[in-house]
């Protein structure tokens, strides 16, 4: 008999302890992903292929080149152009993400065009630098070899360009 209370005290202690533990790591990644809210716009300051960081080639790349715009509470983004600050959403630039729980990938789900997901191995993600790699097509033309671009943001502080569009109404 003396058995089966400590069996039960030992359960008890275990059941206790392990929801605390998985608080403390699910605190720690939203932690990590709120990064993203450091700043709600998001400006591309470079982009490089893998195995040379030195060379900047933003103009042969200029679909991932932008203003990103944040709202970690509402999960959702959009992107603008640099130049004019007008929306990309209509192009599929805009949607909602989200991290993955064991913070190597920033997924993206646009509201419109073709493309549906768009998944980016997160590399760099604190409140002065969120970077992501993908792979493309080389020099983003159809039917070249894919290389992995790496795309560099950087907190943007300029005039406001607007609140996340929703998606329309079901």
């Amino acid at each position: 008999m003396g058995k089966y209370p400590a069996v039960l005290t030992s359960l008890l202690v275990i059941g206790l302890l392990n929801p605390l533990t998985t608080l403390a790591r699910t605190s720690e990644r939203i932690t990590d992903a709120q990064a993203l809210a450091s700043s709600p716009h998001w400006l591309t300051t470079k982009v490089y292929i893998e195995g040379t960081p030195e060379v900047d080639v933003k103009d042969k790349y200029p679909g991932v080149v932008g203003i990103s715009m944040w709202d970690p509470q509402r999960n959702r983004y959009e992107f603008f152009y640099t130049d004019t600050q007008l929306s990309k959403y209509e192009q599929g630039g805009g949607g909602y993400f989200f991290v993955t729980g064991d913070q190597k990938s920033h997924v993206l789900v646009p509201d419109k065009g073709s493309v549906r997901t768009v998944a980016r191995r997160l590399e760099v993600l604190n409140n002065q630098e969120f970077t992501y790699s993908r792979e493309v097509p080389r020099d983003m033309v159809e039917g070249n070899a894919p290389v992995r671009i790496y795309v560099v943001h950087a907190p943007y502080h300029a005039p406001h360009i607007g609140p996340i569009k929703m998606p329309p109404p079901d």
